[in-house]
């Protein structure tokens, strides 16, 4: 026997129906912010002249130009950033030069990519960089160029990750490309010119839908209700938005990894790369209680001052460390937003998100215990996974 709908069921297939119509009736054009800018550097730039251009836009990626071809060669994002300083601090402490001759028979691999499975702690040094050593690090960074670095390790600069749409194309067709590739930007091009106009990461498309979505839910509610109808007791129609995220629970709990508060900070960016392959990581106590979040952009901190003893003391002193930087923005506490509950609707959750400066929320149970991290990437999966793929 087939089993019945319940009201939660019905309301997140009309939410789903909704939601592709929207998708498919709004271009990458509409969705491009005001201040969506493309950030192009040359390949003649040095690592640490990159590094700095992170720091100072306060971007999440860069393009790469290419003058042999005269066109962009490839994206390098904040976590490239990371793989390379994680690389070049293990080359430094370990006396290994950071960029080998052009016999790639001597070269290794910047990083390799890691088993999600993997148990094991990341291989590293117990030893203490010193300033000689801090010394040395600056001097490679500042000496050695973007083009340099990848051509000493035999890579390219992902120019397979360019993942490129029209800016007329509707937003449906770019998140089927979004999912489909696995990638959480895509590169929007003028269809005449050819020229990238901008850059679009999921963040961008979840603004766009706070936005515009509730606006377009009650036009077409009030122009094809029966598109949209959903029965109640009382007959009268329901809200769409009032869906909660708890209907997606199954999902959500499965994103649950954590670490503990005496991790070193080397492993706690490492593990997040190629082990979790997560944004953000929530850290725990001896109880296993919340302490607070670390992701990715956090790494900056350690670029901006220069601290990279940092990298090889515990978790607990970075998570110090940055809500020291953080308590000096005044307000920044109050727009912030770093948990989430599961009463929460659907609406809700995805708006704190845009409020969260690490792009991740944490649920927490009746014990301060962290029992999920919800990123923006997740709720592409969990929410958009009745948008059809082929």
């Amino acid at each position: 026997m087939k089993r019945m709908q319940s009201k939660e069921d019905i309301i997140k297939d009309q939410y789903m129906k909704t939601l592709t119509c929207f998708l498919q009736d709004s271009t990458l054009y509409d969705c491009l912010s005001i201040n969506n800018q493309v950030t192009v550097i040359d390949q003649s730039f040095s690592l640490f002249d990159v590094f700095n251009v992170f720091i100072e836009s306060h971007i999440d990626e860069v393009l790469f130009w290419n003058p042999d071809v005269a066109y962009y060669d490839g994206v390098f994002t904040q976590t490239d950033l990371i793989r390379i300083i994680l690389k070049c601090y293990q080359n430094i402490l370990n006396g290994v030069p950071n960029v080998w001759g052009n016999n790639k028979s001597q070269v290794q691999p910047i990083m390799e990519e890691e088993d999600e499975d993997r148990t094991s702690t990341p291989v590293h040094t117990t030893q203490v960089i010193g300033q000689d050593q801090v010394n040395k690090l600056l001097i490679d960074l500042k000496t050695i160029s973007v083009r340099d670095w990848f051509n000493s390790y035999g890579e390219n600069l992902h120019q397979s990750s360019l993942i490129k749409a029209e800016m007329t194309d509707n937003l449906n067709d770019a998140m089927k490309k979004i999912l489909k590739q696995g990638v959480t930007r895509i590169v929007v091009i003028e269809s005449e010119s050819r020229v990238i106009v901008g850059i679009l990461q999921q963040k961008d498309i979840l603004a766009f839908l706070v936005k515009g979505f509730s606006q377009y839910f009650h036009l077409q509610l009030s122009s094809k209700p029966h598109r949209l109808e959903v029965q109640r007791e009382n007959n009268q129609q329901s809200e769409q938005h009032e869906l909660e995220i708890s209907y997606f629970s199954d999902s959500i709990l499965l994103l649950n990894d954590k670490l503990s508060f005496d991790t070193i900070v080397y492993d706690v960016f490492y593990k997040l790369i190629y082990v979790f392959k997560r944004n953000a990581i929530p850290i725990v106590d001896i109880n296993n209680q919340y302490l607070g979040l670390i992701d990715r952009r956090d790494f900056l901190f350690i670029l901006k001052y220069q601290v990279y003893d940092m990298l090889h003391r515990q978790a607990i002193d970075l998570l110090n460390f940055i809500r020291i930087e953080k308590s000096k923005y005044s307000g920044f506490s109050i727009c912030n937003k770093e948990l989430f509950h599961m009463k929460q609707t659907l609406k809700e959750v995805v708006e704190n998100l845009l409020l969260s400066s690490r792009g991740s929320l944490v649920c927490l149970n009746e014990n301060k215990e962290p029992i999920s991290t919800l990123q923006m990437s997740d709720l592409f999966k969990i929410c958009l996974d009745d948008i059809e793929l082929e």
